[in-house]
């Protein structure tokens, strides 16, 4: 059975207030995701979220958090692509906002060809197309437009 009335038609779920947990084999939280709506499509081995909350744990603790109004994530590739007002925000008080994110859930990388703004430590970084790592330790951005410097390098490891 297909649900055809909904926001995204065709799935073959649909839920509302969407909650889930993922821990390894020791018991210790991996990451947690919440959406307002989800639908499963499990053909296609895919799920799309709306108002996504993606937090990312290591060792027990907070490593990043990620907002959005669309999420998909293919579970075949274990990609998550995101789309609308995108703020990552990293432990170590490093932003990224954009209004487009790919990110390789195995690899662990961030990649977008969108407008990008990035900041931290005081210093903010604007341009388009960025490649990173999820804590945002290692940026590439691709055509950089504008930079204004505060208080030192904002991929500094802290």
């Amino acid at each position: 059975m297909k649900i055809e009335n909904e926001r995204e038609s065709g799935s073959t779920i649909s839920i509302r207030n969407f909650r889930r947990n993922a821990f390894d084999d020791k018991g210790t939280l991996l990451w947690k995701l919440k959406s307002e709506e989800s639908f499963v499509y499990l053909l296609e081995n895919k799920t799309i979220f709306y108002n996504i909350l993606f937090d990312q744990y290591e060792n027990g603790r907070l490593k990043t958090s990620v907002t959005g109004d669309r999420g998909e994530v293919n579970h075949t590739t274990k990609k998550l692509t995101l789309k609308g007002n995108i703020v990552l925000k990293s432990e170590n008080s490093k932003t990224l906002s954009t209004d487009e994110l790919l990110y390789d859930l195995d690899g662990k990388k961030l990649t977008t060809d969108s407008s990008v703004i990035v900041s931290g430590n005081g210093t903010v970084i604007r341009g388009i197309g960025l490649r990173a790592d999820k804590d945002l330790n290692k940026v590439i951005i691709l055509k950089p437009t504008a930079v204004t410097r505060g208080g030192g390098n904002p991929f500094k490891k802290d």
